[in-house]
């Protein structure tokens, strides 16, 4: 008799650590391939094991982690059509129109036949596209739509996004208290998204020429109690202060805006293109109100120009401001190269429509 305390026989241990890795093998690959890609680019792979409004659970060999929807940037699900994956992909990429013809090669039936998370997905998706696409012709259409799947998903690890976007399209179709109603739903979020919803509120006051009602949303904002260590809301709160300084500057403080725009860039990541576009295009603007330093406005706008010109909606407007700069110093070529750069890259914008030409609506 083998005692339990003896080294057991050569053929019985292999045996027994094939058991363990056919054990070990069945554990992992009962997880599936879903992945969560942070807003930071690193990714969970796992299982999701639940979606909400708040955040992503999901599953890996480490047991189960809740991730913030403030935290996510992407959901990929397992066994998702090619497709799908590449309509998300191009929506967050500011490519509402690629992202559609992506979705246009689905078919319905391999739609109807997928698993419910995955059709949840494509309606979103759809609905989202539509919204960021539409014009003031198929605006109100694209609006009752994506409302009509927040009403029924409620659920949804997309309904904060959802809102989002349909305040941005109310906000474009002029429809401002529509917009801020939509905007007030990310209220309901983590911290990140209730900054969020605070500055896109107050970007509806700018757009409504009202900066000085603005500031207090701005304000707002950036007083949102956060973690320290909250990243996206350490954002969100980069990008309100920018706003608060270039409301600053259209209410005559552009000193206070300049050292708000600058205080900004100190603070930023120096990876962070996104936000140093941005805020150097609202140290130019700040610059040029505050009123004899055009050419240190020129230097802030080139920066975008040259620098971060990745970033599509600040080279725009540095492009547009350095067709009027290049012009105030009698270097009227550059100042033309400027303007046709603006039409020619970023015809659908409004910088373009205020230079009388384009296609913005």
């Amino acid at each position: 008799m083998i005692s339990r305390f003896s080294n057991p026989p050569a053929g019985r241990d292999r045996l027994g650590r094939l058991a363990v890795s056919v054990v070990i093998f069945a554990a992992v690959s009962a997880l599936g391939d879903d992945r969560v890609v942070r807003l930071d680019g690193d990714q969970v792979r796992g299982s999701i094991v639940s979606l909400s409004p708040d955040a992503v659970e999901l599953e890996d060999r480490g047991g189960v982690e809740k991730i913030s929807v403030a935290d996510v940037r992407e959901v990929v699900f397992d066994g998702e059509p090619m497709s799908l994956a590449s309509a998300r992909t191009l929506m967050l990429r500011g490519d509402p129109a690629g992202a559609i013809g992506e979705l246009e090669k689905l078919e319905a039936a391999e739609i109807d036949a997928a698993e419910p998370r995955i059709r949840e997905e494509y309606a979103f998706l759809k609905a989202a596209t539509a919204a960021q696409a539409a014009t003031a012709a198929d605006g109100p259409a694209a609006a009752a739509a994506l409302a009509r799947f927040l009403a029924g998903n409620l659920r949804s690890h997309h309904l904060y996004e959802g809102h989002e976007i349909l305040g941005d399209l109310f906000a474009r179709l002029g429809k401002f208290d529509d917009a801020t109603k939509a905007y007030g739903e990310l209220e309901r979020g983590p911290p990140a998204l209730r900054v969020r919803s605070a500055a896109s509120k107050a970007r509806v006051l700018m757009q409504r020429g009202k900066p000085a009602d603005a500031i207090k949303e701005f304000e707002a904002a950036i007083g949102v109690s956060t973690d320290p260590g909250d990243d996206a809301s350490n954002v969100q709160k980069g990008e309100a202060a920018l706003g608060l300084a270039r409301c600053l500057a259209r209410t005559g403080k552009a000193g206070e805006g300049i050292a708000a725009a600058r205080a900004a860039i100190r603070t930023a990541d120096v990876g962070d293109r996104q936000l140093l576009a941005k805020a150097f295009a609202a140290l130019g603007e700040c610059q040029r109100a505050a009123g004899g330093k055009d050419e240190d406005a020129l230097i802030s706008f080139l920066t975008v120009d040259l620098v971060y010109n990745t970033v599509a909606d600040a080279r725009a407007e540095a492009l547009y401001n350095l067709g009027e700069l290049w012009d105030s110093i009698k270097q009227p070529e550059r100042a033309r190269e400027a303007r046709q750069a603006l039409l020619t890259t970023y015809p659908d914008t409004p910088w373009a429509k205020k230079l009388g030409g384009g296609n913005a609506s």
